[in-house]
């Protein structure tokens, strides 16, 4: 997609339509003694911002939708129940009048015995609290309906006082709230680091030399602005495109190579990896990606690769044990499919209400019920049928496919049991297939089946699907979603940093024809993604997690990305694309402590050859013992849906990285190809491996350390020549020919295992 084919969706003309607002000096003479200007009224207070999230951790557990659990006959998760007359008495809240509100005498009682919350309950209000919930009340006490449930509309853009920074319609509403905030952008990120951060962004890899050249080179003749675009449309371009995006879809779809449950035997589920990698780099539309995900079956005579797609439904655990009780299992794979689809296209937490009402927000068990019916009416099978005793050596190709789908039956009719408790055994009231009530209603035209669910995810009604989406790749790329709570849009999640923002992103995303490649390229381009991401004390001080965007992403690398860096800096990378899952290095004994002893996935027997040296996406994933050496860095189980990865800081990752036998067979190699590059000299050397690994060579201080620690290293190994050699033999990629004594190559393999495991190089 290039510079002048980018869709616009009417967003370019809104920009050269939009008054900026400058501010400018005054005219004329100032007054000898001027009056102090008054002191700024403080903003209103923000319910979704302020008031909300305070009455949803304090309030709505014992006064909200879960009639079971409601204390004293009081709702305040809803205006309704809010200001409605009590038999008692006035309304709980009464607008303007804090003194005569229940709600406020009662969190700001003297007495303990009259005070809420208790103050022997687990979360008791601060006085600040206190003083949110008197202002709002004294303000109007203005309740709107829960954001997340309105429909976006797309909102102007914002006045604001910077005239030469906004480069899209994003920077405004970025802009707009820093300037609210009191902040200032930071400068844009040189070239070289941009480079980096949006390849990394865009493929999961680094930059190559070659790439780095022609980009500096590209922007020294012709503008750095219009060789950045061109830069990006490039990456976009990139095979590598589809499967890093690929990756971040696989933990929603909670992709692995085993059945999860009794054995973990192997079944064959690439090909729907593959559909995967595939439908994103030919930018398959994100509504019919959609729709083959969740009903490529009922499609009229649908493709393999349709059918393929449905895999989605039953990526979840299966198990192929005999003794299981087949109602029990029914409702084990249809609660994993309910709470799979929320997470990923609804951001609502509905799980709980397998057993009671919502506690937060207004979804009934009989809304679970109908809404898991959608995926009852179907001929899948009890007990998986996808090879169950195949080895792990037995690969099944495209024409098996079929048995990953499953095909509602059109003469049954889609329902449901409410069931006490979440009990399989333990039947209620039997219940049609419906969506939640709190949403619109599937369009009457539409079959009340899975088909007809997907085209309602993704109607122009739906207030969820498309703010969910762009919520997930702004976290992708900035580390942190709008919503900080991307499986969470309810009540008790993160109000929105910037809901402007999410709505235009939302609305863009609908009207380019859910367009993918086009939100990230507009998201890529723009100068909140260009900033550099240099702290400063006042962001760090008035927004540490960097919500406002006052700086530009900076944050730890996902476990593959980390380990694809290295392979691809080293020149070991093999870059084909798609097939059966691989087995690269892994500790001895790794499936034998998990496995039964007639578990065909009971003995890790890593690959030989480019195997090894694939993209850690292809790597075998066995749900009981996931690869450590992703494990460790926050890679999931895939057991369950995965919205959002955790990202810790431990020890255990700096042994990973120091000892795993492909970080170090890559530092090897790496080390080996900085010195063919450079030659002899050692500062070249140097800045080669600074190319590879950070895009950028080494200032003098950074030159003089590595020098130091080359020269530390070189001496122990002429005084140990044997450690040399038992270094250089780490990994079983064939030696390097190659000229340069072993103490030598020992001493630079372990300057570029110290490079690779810089926080530079494991962060973005």
């Amino acid at each position: 997609m290039s510079p002048d084919t980018r869709r616009a969706s009417g967003w370019r003309g809104a920009i050269t339509g939009t008054a900026i607002a400058i501010t400018l000096g005054a005219g004329g003479c100032a007054p000898d003694h001027p009056a102090p200007p008054p002191a700024p009224a403080p903003p209103p207070v923000s319910f979704y911002r302020e008031v909300r999230p305070i009455l949803a951790q304090h309030c709505f557990p014992c006064h909200g939708a879960d009639s079971a659990s409601r204390q004293a006959g009081l709702r305040l998760d809803s205006a309704t129940g809010a200001f409605a007359p009590r038999p008692a008495g006035p309304p709980v809240i009464i607008k303007g009048d804090p003194a005569a509100s229940l709600l406020f005498q009662r969190i700001s009682a003297e007495d303990p015995a009259r005070r809420m919350p208790p103050p022997s309950a687990e979360w008791t209000l601060t006085a600040d609290q206190v003083t949110v919930i008197e202002r709002w009340i004294a303000e109007g006490a203005d309740y709107p309906d829960l954001w997340a449930l309105l429909n976006p509309q797309r909102p102007a853009l914002p006045l604001v006082g910077r005239a030469d920074w906004p480069r899209n319609p994003i920077d405004f509403f970025v802009l707009a709230n820093l300037e609210a905030a009191g902040l200032t952008p930071n400068p844009e990120a040189d070239r070289r680091a941009l480079i980096r951060r949006a390849s990394l962004d865009a493929r999961g890899l680094p930059p190559q030399p070659e790439e780095i050249a022609a980009f500096l080179d590209d922007a020294d003749r012709n503008g750095g602005d219009s060789a950045y675009l061109r830069l990006v449309d490039r990456l976009l371009a990139d095979p590598g495109y589809g499967e890093h995006r690929a990756r971040y879809w696989l933990d929603l779809a909670r992709y692995a190579d085993t059945h999860g449950y009794f054995l973990d035997d192997y079944r064959s589920v690439w090909p729907y990896r593959d559909y995967v990698i595939r439908a994103f780099n030919a930018n398959l539309p994100f509504d019919r990606f959609t729709i083959e995900q969740l009903a490529g079956d009922l499609l009229p005579a649908p493709t393999i690769d349709q059918q393929v797609a449905t895999g989605f439904i039953r990526c979840g655990m299966t198990s192929n044990e005999s003794g299981l009780v087949p109602e029990e299992y029914q409702e084990i794979m249809a609660k994993d499919q309910v709470e799979t689809t929320a997470a990923t296209w609804l951001g609502l937490t509905v799980g709980c209400a397998a057993c009671h009402d919502h506690k937060f927000d207004p979804i009934t068990q009989k809304d679970y019920y109908a809404f898991s019916a959608f995926f009852r009416n179907s001929t899948q099978p009890v007990m998986d049928d996808n090879r169950a005793d195949a080895p792990p050596s037995v690969l099944v190709g495209p024409e098996m496919t079929p048995s990953l789908v499953t095909d509602d039956n059109p003469a049954s009719v889609a329902s449901a049991y409410v069931l006490a408790r979440g009990q399989y055994d333990q039947r209620g009231e039997k219940v049609g297939a419906a969506v939640p009530r709190l949403l619109p209603d599937l369009a009457p035209e539409e079959p009340v089946n899975r088909l007809g669910l997907a085209h309602w995810l993704v109607s122009a009604q739906h207030p969820l699907t498309a703010r969910v989406t762009a919520n997930q790749i702004w976290a992708q790329l900035f580390g942190v979603g709008i919503v900080a709570t991307p499986a969470n849009f309810g009540s008790s999640g993160s109000p929105p940093s910037n809901l402007p923002l999410l709505d235009w992103l939302a609305v863009e995303l609908r009207e380019s024809g859910w367009d993918l490649k086009h939100l990230y390229q507009l998201l890529l381009t723009s100068s909140a993604y260009r900033q550099s991401a240099v702290h400063n004390p006042a962001g760090e001080q008035l927004d540490p997690e960097n919500a406002l965007v006052w700086r530009g992403p900076r944050f730890r690398l996902d476990a593959e990305v980390i380990r694809d860096q290295a392979l691809a800096a080293s020149g070991l990378l093999v870059a084909t694309v798609g097939g059966p899952s691989v087995k690269p290095y892994q500790p001895p004994g790794l499936w034998e402590a998990v496995a039964m002893e007639e578990s065909n996935t009971r003995v890790y027997q890593p690959d030989s050859g480019d195997a090894r040296h694939r993209r850690s996406l292809y790597t075998f994933w066995k749900r009981s013992a996931p690869p450590p050496n992703l494990e460790l860095f926050n890679a999931p189980s895939r057991e369950h849906v995965t919205e959002q990865r955790e990202r810790t800081s431990t020890p255990l990752q700096a042994l990973v990285g120091l000892n795993d036998p492909q970080l170090l067979e890559a530092a090897r190699h790496l080390a080996l190809r900085a010195i063919a590059a450079a030659g002899a000299d050692t500062d070249t050397r140097l800045d080669q491996l600074g190319l590879l690994v950070l895009a950028r060579p080494f200032d003098q201080e950074e030159h003089r350390i590595l020098r130091e620690n080359l020269a530390a290293f070189t001496s122990g190994f002429e005084a140990r020549p044997a450690d040399a050699d038992r270094l250089l033999a780490q990994g079983d990629s064939a030696p390097v020919e190659s000229q340069v004594p072993a103490v030598e190559q020992a001493a630079w393999m372990l300057v570029a295992s110290e490079i690779l495991n810089l926080d530079e190089a494991l962060n973005k």
